[in-house]
């Protein structure tokens, strides 16, 4: 069994043990100290990393009361120097911290039970018991929790026996019978937790809630603590900067001005959309006047060079839409070529009846329906796959 220093001491960063168990599992090595102050994860927050004898510990975990340090290979001695990652831990610890005050005040305002939480890598999240959110309530949070914060109360941990549990407002109930430890924010909040926390909420620095979505289980929150929340805000900052600078706008006014260019785009893309359409109508009409007539059907055979596949598809779409039609379009991008086979309404012939054996020919990929099928596959073979098609074609055609 490991002695948990974690628990006593939450800002040792450095200290030494002994090696009383290794084991080899998958390459890695997995080693129990005679004490520890790394964190082996568990509530929401994950472990500690950092270094044992200079070698990686890229996780901690906790089974059967015993503490597994992972490292890439095992250390030559017994007595080993052992370094925690302190700006994981000390990021862990201002997250975390942040929660316990994030879900007392919601809580507290709302009656809005935690009901899970997660450190992730570069958010935190919770889930609380309400049917909606919205901005200012986030607002009116945000200031009671950093009101706390800029109070530096003090954050305190022990252990507590059935008789002092009684005594304490909990805010949740213990998961766990015995050696229950709570973390208290001085008259803000008590908790059952067993993860590592600042020792006044000043260290939290801010909280902000990033966003919000409904889930089945409530509301989800999303929000960063401490420096996550200093880079969350300097990369907003630089962002509106950016956009100011871009459209010459003051950055009270960015807002309307982004809005007001997003709706024009729309009104863009329609036009595009239009002209579009009319240009591939016109130039697949101009396809079908110049095509081969076999069996009283005209057949498009065209290759092209690097144009949108989306064009090559539109293409066999207008084409499909005049009478007695078939369209074999080819396209080469590079190392890869676009292969279109479409046919009007009134042609009795299934497309994706031979496609997969076309598709062979230039070891494409693709499918589709009845009507028109599209794939990608080898340039150099392309044109071999466009005849292969065309001598199919002509065969059904003979057969009608």
């Amino acid at each position: 069994m490991s002695e948990k220093f974690f628990y006593q001491d939450s800002y040792v960063t450095e200290f030494e043990a002994n090696i009383i168990e290794k084991r080899k599992i998958n390459k890695k090595w997995e080693l129990v100290l005679d004490k520890t102050y790394f964190y082996p994860g568990g509530g929401g927050q994950p472990s500690d990393t950092g270094l044992i004898e200079g070698i990686k510990v890229s996780k901690v975990y906790e089974e059967n009361g015993k503490i597994y340090h992972i490292v890439d290979k095992c250390p030559d001695r017994e007595r080993v120097n052992c370094q925690i990652d302190w700006e994981r831990r000390f990021d862990h610890m201002q997250q975390h911290t942040g929660q316990h005050l994030l879900s007392a005040v919601l809580e507290k305002k709302y009656k809005a039970h935690t009901e899970s939480f997660s450190i992730e890598e570069k958010s935190s999240h919770i889930t609380i018991t309400k049917d909606e959110f919205n901005k200012r309530e986030a607002f009116e949070v945000e200031k009671e929790v950093n009101s706390l914060i800029y109070k530096n109360l003090p954050v305190k941990t022990y252990f507590a026996d059935e008789q002092m549990l009684k005594k304490l407002p909990l805010r949740k109930q213990p998961q766990v019978d015995e050696n229950i430890r709570i973390v208290e924010i001085e008259g803000i909040d008590y908790s059952p937790c067993g993860g590592t926390h600042v020792k006044t909420t000043g260290e939290i620095g801010i909280v902000k809630i990033k966003r919000w979505e409904k889930t089945n289980k409530g509301v989800r929150l999303e929000f960063v603590s401490g420096f996550r929340a200093l880079y969350d805000y300097h990369r907003k900052s630089n962002y509106i900067n950016d956009l100011c600078h871009l459209l010459s706008e003051q950055e009270e006014n960015i807002l309307e001005r982004v809005s007001k260019l997003v709706e024009e785009n729309k009104e863009v893309k329609k036009e595009v959309t239009t002209l579009k359409e009319s240009i591939f109508l016109e130039e697949s009409k101009n396809l079908v006047k110049s095509s081969e007539l076999y069996g009283g059907i005209h057949i498009v055979y065209k290759v092209y060079e690097n144009r949108p596949p989306e064009d090559i598809k539109a293409l066999g779409k207008y084409i499909a839409v005049d009478s007695k039609c078939i369209a074999i379009l080819g396209n080469k991008r590079g190392e890869t070529a676009d292969l279109v086979i479409s046919r009007s309404s009134d042609v009795d012939i299934a497309v994706n009846g031979f496609f997969k054996e076309v598709l062979r020919v230039f070891d494409g990929k693709g499918g589709g329906s009845i009507c028109m099928c599209q794939g990608g596959g080898s340039p150099d073979k392309l044109e071999l796959a466009m005849d292969k098609a065309l001598s199919i074609i002509i065969d059904e055609i003979n057969k009608m």
